[in-house]
């Protein structure tokens, strides 16, 4: 039986008022103005973003009018807000520009900035710099979010951006060039929520470079190095990106190249190298991830090449080389996983030279190990909603439930709390049992959550969960937690995609509640 809980108790909720002497001032800049005015008022506003830089204190807003401002700015240590008069409106984004006509760095932090200090809302255009021809840091923390960081330039690294070490979320860094790092290089913050696309390397990371921190819910597509056309030398965690259509042109890693953290939940699509067409030298854990239709083009490794963690959980299909169309040289754990539809011309269409998999699904295996099938998966729809094999993007590779896939890996501690790549709990009662799927996803897997608490009149509260058709719920109550003393109030059918039951006790003011799936 799998247990769901669900506590509840009142809740007391505190309002804080703020002394107005506390909050910052406002300043304004309007690049349209004749000439530069206090500031003050948008009526009297500057004409430069530096002038309001300048005058702005710690805690202190610039307000941006849209426009064009021709500067290089340097927040010189401030821990300022900087932004535009709507970053979350996408046409005062583009029309909210700072150019850096090619005189260096188009903003630079290169103090004790710390992530108080916010870049919002602007286009940043036209930088070119050793290095972050976008944006520089000096490995400080500033928060940059909700910009355009387009069509800058780095001779060494970052050509968007480089050292930054706070958030960097909801950007479009696009078109930007460098040695390395063509999108982002060195940034050790957390990166999420970005589309990184068209960013071109000499030498090594298209899209980002060197970057340490959490790399997660980016769409980072259409990137070009040498090595490493999505990532390379990332040592964080990769989780929940979509990661497509990378090129690394002459050498390794399409997509990924010697990114070392775990590596959990991408779609790792359409990427292509001579060696390692989705990844390379990938020696962190390597789970949760649909690997497919990536090429080595002429070489070794479709999927992954040389990746020496465990690779675990995963469904690589699809993929292409002359040896090793799923893996090659890959020599470490491999378990969990679907092998399967991986094509090679010489040698190895699922495996070449790799470590011995367990528990996983292989497509014509038949060098042995434990728990291993050669039974077809049963995808939900290989050719995707365009009927056609080849366009992997709409090509869906859930679990049908007469897949052999189902129940049939092997349960691991890390799993406990997991997700799998839709955010599922990783380990579900499938049809007949607790044990783990083979594959990416589990079957019939959701995230239970109440979705609504109504205190109802003359009665008490009334839960409505998340549930799936047919199940049923076991509803339990507790009015003090330290005895433990559990009853059983109720069996509730699911009503579809939700169930409710609604406690007739209306006397009690604190009471405990355990929903279990029968």
């Amino acid at each position: 039986m799998t247990v769901r809980s669900v506590f509840l108790c009142t809740l007391v909720f505190l309002i804080i008022s703020i002394p107005s002497d506390l909050v910052g001032a406002d300043w304004y800049v309007d690049a349209s103005t004749e000439r530069s005015g206090n500031g003050q008022y948008a009526e009297s506003a500057f004409k430069k973003l530096q002038e309001g830089i300048d005058a702005a204190s710690d805690g202190d807003t610039v307000i941006a009018a849209r426009g064009t401002y021709v500067e290089n700015v340097e927040f010189n240590g401030k821990n300022i807000v900087l932004r535009s008069t709507d970053p979350l409106n996408s046409v005062v984004v583009e029309s909210t520009i700072i150019d850096g006509n090619r005189a260096g760095s188009v903003v630079t932090f290169a103090g004790t900035e710390d992530e108080s200090c916010v870049l919002s809302g602007f286009t940043i255009r036209n930088g070119i710099a050793d290095y972050g021809g976008g944006i520089f840091c000096w490995y400080n923390n500033p928060t940059i979010i909700n910009c355009v960081i387009a069509g800058n330039t780095a001779a060494e690294i970052g050509g968007g951006l480089y050292g930054c070490g706070g958030t960097i979320q909801n950007c479009t860094i696009t078109g930007n060039s460098a040695g390395f790092g063509g999108g982002l290089g060195c940034c050790d913050g957390s990166i999420r929520n970005c589309i990184i696309t068209a960013n071109t390397a000499g030498q090594v990371g298209g899209g980002l470079y060197d970057c340490g921190g959490t790399v997660q819910n980016n769409t980072i597509t259409g990137n070009s190095a040498r090595w490493g056309g999505g990532l390379a030398c990332c040592g964080g965690t990769i989780r929940n990106n979509a990661i497509s259509a990378n090129v690394a042109i002459d050498q390794v890693g399409g997509a990924l190249c010697d990114c070392d953290g775990i590596i959990d939940g991408n779609a790792i699509t359409a990427n292509s190298a001579q060696w390692g067409g989705g990844l390379a030298y990938c020696d962190g854990t390597v789970r949760n991830n649909v690997i497919s239709a990536n090429t080595a083009v002429g070489q070794v490794g479709g999927g992954l090449y040389d990746c020496r963690g465990t690779v675990q959980n995963n469904t690589v299909v699809g993929n292409s080389a002359q040896w090793g169309g799923g893996l090659a040289y890959c020599e470490g754990a491999i378990y969990n996983c679907i092998i399967w539809g991986n094509t090679a011309g010489i040698a190895g269409a699922q495996l070449f030279e790799s470590g011995k998999p367990s528990y996983s699904c292989i497509q014509d295996w038949t060098a042995g190990g434990e728990g291993n099938t050669i039974g077809n998966p049963v995808f939900v729809d290989t050719n995707g909603s365009d009927d056609n094999l080849s366009t992997y993007e709409d090509n869906d590779y859930h679990l049908l439930t007469t897949s052999p896939c189902i129940d049939a890996g092997e349960n691991e501690n890390w799993m406990e709390g997991a997700v799998d790549m839709d955010g599922n709990p990783r380990i579900f009662h499938g049809k007949l049992s607790s044990r783990v799927d083979m594959g990416a996803y589990e079957y019939g897997s959701f995230l239970f959550r109440v979705s609504q608490l109504v205190n109802t009149a003359g009665s008490g509260v009334e839960l409505t969960w998340k549930s799936r058709p047919g199940d049923t719920y076991t509803v339990w109550s507790c009015p003090e937690l330290a005895k433990g003393e559990w009853s059983e109030q109720a069996t509730i059918p699911s009503a579809g995609e939700t169930a409710t039951w609604t406690d007739p006790d209306a006397t009690s003011t604190c009471k405990f509640y355990k929903i279990e799936l029968q």
